[in-house]
């Protein structure tokens, strides 16, 4: 049976290849010349879109950075199931930014995005908004359940437990003293909830 609709557009929409340019430019532009080199003006001229298009996705040059590093990290950054325990959700969460930093372009260039975020407000904030919050906001809502459950202390700190998951993944790609090991992630959990429990048995256990 013919078809009467026209010929079948091929490949992604106009729109979302020029999106994808976009982000490759970014990430290209971060490798090859690092945080300064990255503006609308040389993204756009990459890209090979109008600089109008940039802003149409992006308000600053600081939000097409974040959105270029889990372009970079691709699949990796997405945090895979877990098992539905505590410990095994918390560890599937920071276990998937110890592989993109690892495995991926994204730790080399988170890396200099942090640098870069001292001394650039509109760099600094699009780290908070894109890559920082939506990390400690999955871990947080684990947390407030679990306190709300009784399986964590009540006066449990949830952001400083937060930043005790985080802060080491962080510390080790920053500085470079030991390895991205596919352990970290569940030896951090662990030790995190052995101080945290409820007096009720091993707070990993708990479902």
């Amino acid at each position: 049976m013919g078809e009467t609709g026209g010929p079948r557009a091929r490949g992604r929409p106009r729109s979302e290849r020029a999106r994808a340019a976009v982000l490759d430019a970014a990430t290209g532009l971060l490798v090859s010349g690092g945080v300064q080199a990255v503006t609308m003006e040389a993204i756009a001229a990459r890209a090979r879109v109008s600089k109008s298009t940039v802003y149409k996705w992006w308000p600053t040059r600081g939000h097409v950075m974040l959105d270029s590093l889990a372009h970079a990290a691709g699949d990796a950054l997405a945090a895979p199931a877990g098992d539905g325990s505590l410990a095994g959700d918390l560890a599937a969460e920071v276990g998937a930014l110890v592989r993109a930093f690892r495995d991926t372009a994204a730790g080399p260039l988170v890396a200099d995005i942090v640098a870069a975020a001292q001394a650039d407000p509109d760099v600094r904030a699009a780290l908070d908004e894109r890559w920082v919050r939506p990390r400690r906001a999955a871990c947080a809502r684990l947390l407030d359940d679990a306190v709300a459950r009784g399986v964590l202390r009540p006066d449990t700190d949830v952001p400083a437990a937060v930043d005790q998951l985080f802060a080491p993944v962080y510390h080790r790609l920053l500085f470079g003293h030991a390895a991205l090991a596919d352990g970290l992630a569940p030896t951090l959990v662990r030790q995190l909830l052995d101080g945290l429990g409820a007096g009720r048995g091993r707070p990993d256990e708990d479902r």
